[in-house]
């Protein structure tokens, strides 16, 4: 029996990680350069001690990770606004002015809700060569909840952008298989 067949199965259905959009609203995903993937974790487990014997019980609690993707930066004298700026716009728009802008009649309160509606749903769709969605995570209350602008420097040629970090309450996994069937995890 030969493995040739089995091997160019392998091959055609192996999956690069360059092939991903995020979907957010007002980030073209066209700017998004990586993304980590949702993960999900189990509180530590705990021990308990009978005589000379040690057990381990799991935790009780899932927590999720933060999601960080990097957005680079584009300038264009004919475009009003920067990656960067939108990003700032969220919160000003949702609950932070600069201590020197504040509105008395306007007055701010950040709170989850408003930073949840400031950037919609939040997904990372994997896709395959031909350019179809096979995988997708969805992101339960998303919120910014980091931004870390890429330094300055002479030093280097490296594309400016920044990193953004999403905290979110859970995620789910959809999996589409070639003939349209789904299933969510």
């Amino acid at each position: 029996m030969s493995d040739i067949n089995y091997t160019q199965t392998v091959r055609s259905s192996l999956q690069s990680n360059f092939r991903f959009l995020l979907r957010i609203d007002n980030i073209p995903f066209a700017m998004v350069s990586s993304v980590s993937r949702p993960k999900p974790n189990i509180s530590s487990p705990k021990e308990f001690t009978l005589l000379n014997w040690k057990f381990k019980q799991p935790g009780t609690i899932v927590t999720w990770d933060n999601v960080t993707f990097k957005v680079v930066e584009s300038f264009d004298n004919e475009k009003f606004d920067s990656i960067s700026g939108i990003l700032l716009k969220t919160y000003k728009e949702r609950g932070y002015d600069n201590p020197n802008q504040i509105d008395a009649s306007n007055l701010k309160d950040m709170n989850k809700k408003s930073l949840i509606d400031s950037i919609g749903t939040v997904k990372i769709e994997v896709i395959n060569p031909d350019g179809e969605v096979y995988e997708t995570w969805k992101l339960y209350n998303a919120f910014v909840s980091g931004i870390d602008f890429d330094g300055l420097n002479y030093s280097g040629a490296s594309i400016l952008g920044a990193s953004v970090t999403l905290s979110y309450d859970w995620a789910d996994l959809t999996y589409r298989t070639s003939t349209g069937r789904e299933i969510t995890y």
